[in-house]
């Protein structure tokens, strides 16, 4: 049985993130740090396919940035770039196996096997430790970026991967 695969968060990833106001940094530095990530999850994807391809799965490592909004919860819309300072921004790298078809494997009763991930840069709008609108006139404003070292992230993400290879006992 396929179970969905979460870590959740331990102490070594909670350091990871460092909140930050929104004043403090650019949007060129998000975008740097970034495309980085995407360089180094683009590396991992390439360096560990052919041992997926070779049981007949594909690994798929993706970067997106969505609107996490709990309003649009379960369906996150795609944002652009420019919108990063943006309440409910998250920038993030998702990792999943797939058939060669490009399903998800596992089932809905099961769970499907994906990885963890990593988010890269969030903006949360909160008000007394709550998550709230964007247009909800009181609450503070604050953003979450990844600081980890780029070897780490890389340790990170493979971590990930060789956690969805053991699950469907793929050797690398």
């Amino acid at each position: 049985m396929l179970n969905h695969y979460s870590l959740g968060v331990d102490g070594n990833l909670s350091e990871a993130f460092k909140k930050v106001k929104l004043t403090e940094i650019s949007n060129v530095q998000i975008w740097d740090l970034e495309r980085k990530v995407q360089r180094i999850a683009k590396e991992v994807e390439e360096q560990l396919q052919q041992n997926f391809k070779n049981h007949s799965y594909k690994l798929e490592i993706d970067f997106s940035r969505t609107d996490v909004s709990p309003k649009f919860f379960p369906e996150c819309p795609p944002l652009s770039k420019e919108q990063c300072m943006k309440p409910h921004y998250c920038s993030e790298i998702s990792v999943a196996v797939t058939d060669l078809e490009g399903n998800l494997i596992g089932d809905e009763e099961d769970g499907y096997l994906f990885g963890e991930g990593l988010t890269i840069w969030s903006v949360e709008k909160s008000f007394l430790f709550f998550t709230v609108d964007e247009k909800f006139s009181i609450g503070s404003t604050k953003g979450c970026i990844l600081t980890l070292p780029f070897p780490e992230i890389k340790k990170t993400l493979e971590e990930d991967v060789f956690h969805l290879a053991k699950e469907l006992n793929i050797p690398i």
